[in-house]
C-alpha cells in the first residue's frame, strides 16, 4: 500500500466518524426538546397579528 491508499482510508474513517457524531447529536434527548421548540416557532405570536389583520380587513380603526 502506498501513501495515497492510507489517505483514502483515513478520509473514509474521518467521514464515518463525523457522520456518527452528527447522528448522535441530532437524535439525542437534549436535541429533541430544541427541535420541538423550533417546530412550534411559526405558531407563536400569530394571535396578535391575526387580530390586527382581521380588524384592518373589517375596516375597524385602531
Amino acid at each position: 500500500m502506498d501513501w495515497s491508499s492510507y489517505g483514502h482510508s483515513a478520509f473514509t474513517v474521518f467521514c464515518l466518524v463525523s457522520f456518527a457524531v452528527i447522528l448522535i447529536g441530532a437524535y439525542s434527548k437534549r436535541a429533541k426538546t430544541r427541535y420541538d421548540e423550533a417546530a412550534n416557532l411559526p405558531f407563536l405570536g400569530d394571535e396578535d397579528e391575526a387580530a390586527q389583520f382581521r380588524a384592518a380587513a373589517n375596516g375597524a380603526k385602531e
